[in-house]
């Protein structure tokens, strides 16, 4: 990928959430939302280049990126907020928007499928078996740089009000509630948690713990581990036994890993 096909890129983005803006201010959730997006291309790029890729793969990882997440603004335009649940799958939407935008179109056809396949598969709980050579290396990239991201976005939540914002963006859920047991049994399986097992905030931040299993570059979990993800979830759940082995055993993983 060339410098002006990434910059294009990127201003498509920019400018597709920005359509959303009301009175030139755009909903707080879509701003959190691109800020977001700038940040997991930033550590898409990032990680890229701690993994020595060569320049082109390096921007294209860093589209990607600012491509991920393109189904979201659609979503929060139809439906006000982020779950896909009750809505539509933002991965599948947002490849299906992208392809149709034409902003891919000055890439190579190798290009285009790459970032096609990142998009819509980035959120789904396990990997496609089968992928064209070289793309399953994109695919775990993004969704490493993603759930970075995330984590920063739910720990500074956390700092500040306990994450309460979170009922904005997943309806139905019950902030104050509590574990679900079934999430426990996930993490002690040492899997990553399914989404459709959140009915709480407690369940929001276990689900994240999982993720920590689910880093496939060392870079990422370094910058995990840098970053006391880990400490920031346990702080805010219950002190229930439980609950702390199972926290206890997922930074057991994180600690023996490599990084």
């Amino acid at each position: 990928m060339q410098i002006d096909q990434l910059r294009r890129i990127r201003v498509w983005v920019e400018a597709y959430a920005r359509a959303s803006a009301v009175d030139g201010v755009l909903p707080a959730a879509v701003a959190l939302k691109l800020d977001h997006t700038r940040r997991v291309a930033e550590n898409a790029r990032d990680i890229a280049r701690d993994l020595d890729w060569s320049p082109d793969d390096v921007r294209l990882a860093e589209a990607l990126g600012w491509l991920h997440d393109a189904g979201r603004f659609a979503q929060f335009g139809e439906f006000g907020h982020f779950h896909d649940a009750s809505s539509f799958n933002h991965g599948h939407r947002g490849a299906d928007l992208v392809r149709e935008s034409g902003v891919l179109d000055s890439l190579d056809e190798d290009s285009r499928g790459c970032l096609l396949d990142g998009i819509r598969h980035h959120n789904a709980k396990t990997l496609p078996e089968e992928l064209p050579p070289g793309r399953r290396a994109f695919l775990e990239l993004i969704r490493d740089a993603d759930k970075l991201d995330i984590f920063r976005v739910v720990a500074e939540g956390l700092e500040r009000n306990g994450f309460r914002e979170l009922a904005g963006m997943w309806p139905h859920i019950n902030l104050d509630g509590p574990v679900n047991p079934r999430l426990l049994e996930d993490l002690r399986a040492r899997d990553k948690g399914d989404v459709s097992h959140v009915k709480s905030l407690a369940d929001f931040l276990l689900l994240e713990a999982s993720w920590l299993y689910d880093l496939h570059f060392a870079p990422a979990r370094a910058r995990a581990r840098r970053a006391r993800v880990l400490d920031a979830l346990a702080a805010h759940l219950p002190s229930d036994p439980d609950v702390r082995a199972v926290l206890d055993d997922t930074r057991r993983f994180l600690e023996s890993a490599p990084c």
